[in-house]
Parts: structure tokens; C-alpha cells; sequence
């Protein structure tokens, strides 16, 4: 009886095995097919970037069926940013978070942790969306939306592993490509940038937002004219954006093209009456034309719109200063140091206008605030090395002279004045050799 008992197990093993074998074999071949609802999400994703306003009409329709149905308030949020209504993109967002306060599914954590970024809850948002791709580890939307939080934590390194991570589930997922993008524009990473934005054009060229970021990148790498190309298409696709023409007008302005960019401040302006940031930059075009009226209207403007810009009171100042209107500069300078008291710069120009006063005592208080503030500035070093030698007091003439000479060894003019510290103390062969220098550097691109 013992050895039947024992052989009736093993057939009930041998049989067991077979099964097991038998049900692997059948769970592996059809696949679970996607829910209604998994469908009609995964489609208003793909359609929110092709036509947004469709989205909007679907999940509207779908709102008015089941108002409780957050994953297409969450996707409905996403087509008005897209469509450029963000106020009702945030209400839907807002909307979301008090429908979700027990996610389940993955789509729900994915909502609710997108309605947290939106909300700017980084901490929570990456607590949800990492509950998302616990439950779906092939979830684009999760890992997209975590590095957005982690972008906003700074935690630049997760946000470009999450993006990355999007991208190889989804490599036709625009968004993680222009934000990594954006991430490797931050780290001075331009050529990596330049590869993302140039993807996200070839995904969706009529983005203007993407000819804006990859202009921008080409600006920084001073490749102004591919800047200009990419902001004129960024126009074309989209002729009321600020951003475009202030961008172009900046890339004019690298090239010193100033009516150019004056005009393209002027046309943003138009559009926004009240952007600060047009005023200013167009001021500063005139200031490089010499146009100084022109100048101090704009950062007047600038002030008026925003009072405690004390960059604006700087630019003033020295527009004021390039008048002789010397009382009136030193004023916007003070109001500078009084705003940003950590800025080098209002000390500095302050110093300028004391040593063209003949106030060399006043200028190297100023001059060597500046130095503080900035110990690498080595225009101050120049500055101070100048009004020391007005005082006559050469060894610190040479000091000052030696270390801007230091920071910037194309410095033609600290040369110039240590070789007449030189020449004053009768070191006639030092003077000799920075007056050489001088004049080998001379012409010579800085």
C-alpha cells in the first residue's frame, strides 16, 4: 500500500509538470489585449500633439458622461497647455488631484502625479509616478512626468535618466527629448541639446517651441546666424510669439546687428506692452548705438514695470553717465547697490564716474568693493591700478596692473599702465618689454 501511495505521487508530480508546462505555453501566447479605456488614452496622447482642440472636444465628451473620469480630466489639462489656454489646463490639473485621493490603476498615479507637477509638488508627483511605472514598468508617460518633477528639484542627472528612459519605450515621444534637451542646455551640454531639439523638430516641425529652443542653443554657441534661421522659422510658424522675435533680436544683437534687433524688440513689444525683459534689451541695443535717450526711456520703462530690477538702474546709470549727467547715474547706482547689494557691477561703473571726477580716492573704495564681489573681474584691477597711479603710488600700480594681467593676459591696456608704473620707479627695461607686449597684442583678437 505504501509503494502504490508513493507511486500515485509521483504520477500526480509528472502530471503537475505537464500542466505547469502546458499553462506557461498558454499565458504566453495571447496577450492581455489593452482595456476601451487603456485604448482611448494611448490615442489622445498620440493626437494631443497633432490636434489638441480634438482632444479637448473628446474628453469633454467623455467628462460630460462620467465627470469622475480623471484620466481625461488629466489629458484635457494637457491639451489646453498645448493649446495655450494654461489657466484651464491648471483648473483641470487642480481638478484631477481632488478626483484622485485613492489611485489604483497606473494611469490614475500617473494623473495624479501629473497633476502634482503641474502643482509644483515635485515630492509628491515623484512618489506617484513612481507608483505608475511600479505597476506599469513600460509607462512613458510615469517616467516623462517623474523627470519633469526631478527637473523641478534640480536633480538634473534623475531627470535626464527618466527622459531617457521615455525615449527608449517611446522613440517618437516628443516631450522628454525637448525637455532632456533643455536639461543638457542648463549643463552647458549644447552639442547633446542641439541633437535633442533637432529630433524634436524632425518629430513635430511645425513646433515653433522647437526652433525657438534649438535657436537658443545656437545662440549660446554664438552660431548666430543658424540662431537667426531657426527663430525666423519659429516667426513664421507662429507669428504672435514674443519669444521668437526676442530671441531673434537677440542673435542680432550678437552680431552687432542693432537696428536689426531693435526692430524684432520693437515687434515683441508690440505684442506684450508690458514685457520688462523687450524694454530692456531694446535699451541696451541703443545704448550700444549711442542712442542714449532712446536708452533711458526703456529702462524706464523696465523700472516702471518692474521696480526692483537693478540691472535696469545700472544700464540707466551708465546711460545717464555716457550724458555727463553724472548726479543722475551716480543715483541709479546707488539704487542698484541698494537692490542687489552682492552685484559687483553698480560699484564698479560708480568707480568709473569718481575717477572721471578726479575722485580717485572714492574710486578705488568703489573699485575694490567691486574686486570683492567678484575677485576674477580684472577690468576693477585695471581701473585701481589707474587711480593708484593718478595718486603716484606705483608699487600698487604694478600689483593691481599684474594681476589683471593675470586674469585676462590680452589685457593690452594693464600693460600699457604698468609700463609707465615702470617707467615712473626707472625700471626702464620692465617698462620696455610691457610696452613690446602692448603693442604685439594690439589688434589682435581678445
Amino acid at each position: 500500500m505504501t509503494n502504490l501511495i508513493l507511486g500515485r505521487v509521483r504520477i500526480l508530480g509528472s502530471w503537475s509538470l505537464l500542466v505547469g508546462t502546458i499553462l506557461l505555453v498558454q499565458t504566453t501566447i495571447p496577450a492581455q489585449a489593452p482595456s476601451n479605456a487603456q485604448q482611448t488614452r494611448t490615442r489622445w496622447e498620440k493626437l494631443v500633439y497633432e490636434d489638441a482642440p480634438a482632444v479637448i472636444r473628446e474628453t469633454t465628451l467623455a467628462l460630460e458622461k462620467n465627470p469622475q473620469n480623471a484620466v481625461a480630466l488629466r489629458m484635457r489639462s494637457s491639451a489646453f497647455y498645448r493649446n495655450n489656454e494654461p489657466e484651464k489646463g491648471k483648473a483641470d490639473a487642480t481638478a484631477v488631484l481632488a478626483l484622485l485621493k485613492n489611485p489604483a490603476s497606473a494611469e490614475e498615479f500617473e494623473a495624479k502625479c501629473y497633476a502634482e507637477r503641474r502643482a509644483e509638488q515635485y515630492d509628491d508627483a515623484i512618489s506617484d509616478c513612481t507608483k505608475a511605472i511600479e505597476l506599469d514598468p513600460r509607462y512613458a508617460w510615469a517616467y516623462y512626468n517623474r523627470g519633469n518633477a526631478n527637473e523641478g528639484k534640480k536633480r538634473r542627472e534623475q531627470a535626464i535618466a527618466d527622459y531617457t528612459k521615455a525615449i527608449e519605450l517611446n522613440s517618437n515621444f516628443v516631450d522628454p527629448y525637448s525637455r532632456r534637451g533643455s536639461v543638457y542646455s542648463e549643463n552647458k551640454e549644447y552639442d547633446k541639446a542641439l541633437t535633442d531639439y533637432t529630433k524634436v523638430i524632425g518629430l513635430d516641425p511645425t513646433r515653433a517651441s522647437g526652433f525657438n529652443s534649438r535657436g537658443y542653443v545656437y545662440n549660446q554657441k554664438k552660431e548666430f546666424d543658424l540662431a537667426i534661421a531657426d527663430f525666423s522659422k519659429a516667426v513664421n510658424l507662429e507669428a504672435k510669439s514674443v519669444w521668437s522675435f526676442e530671441n531673434r533680436g537677440s542673435a542680432y544683437a550678437g552680431k552687432k546687428e542693432y537696428g536689426l534687433a531693435i526692430e524684432d524688440y520693437s515687434r515683441a513689444i508690440e505684442l506684450e506692452p508690458k514685457r520688462a525683459a523687450a524694454y530692456y534689451r531694446r535699451g541696451l541695443a541703443y545704448s550700444f548705438k549711442e542712442e542714449h535717450n532712446l536708452a533711458i526711456a526703456d529702462f524706464t520703462k523696465v523700472i516702471e514695470l518692474s521696480p526692483k530690477t537693478a540691472s535696469a538702474y545700472i544700464e540707466r546709470g551708465n546711460s545717464y553717465f555716457s550724458k555727463n549727467d553724472n548726479g543722475l547715474a551716480k543715483a541709479d547706482l546707488a539704487n542698484a547697490i541698494e537692490l542687489d547689494p552682492k552685484s559687483f557691477r553698480p560699484y564698479y561703473d560708480r568707480g568709473n564716474i569718481f575717477f572721471k571726477e578726479n575722485q580717485f580716492d572714492l574710486a578705488i573704495a568703489d573699485y575694490t568693493k567691486a574686486i570683492e564681489l567678484d575677485p576674477k573681474f580684472a577690468y576693477a584691477y585695471n581701473n585701481r591700478a589707474n587711480s593708484y597711479r593718478q595718486k603716484k603710488d606705483f608699487d600698487r600700480v604694478i600689483a593691481d596692473a599684474t594681476k589683471a594681467i593675470e586674469l585676462d593676459p590680452k589685457l593690452v591696456v594693464a600693460y600699457t599702465i604698468r609700463s609707465l608704473a615702470y617707467e615712473a620707479k626707472g625700471e626702464k627695461a620692465l617698462a620696455e618689454d610691457d610696452r613690446r607686449k602692448a603693442k604685439e597684442l594690439e589688434g589682435q583678437p581678445k
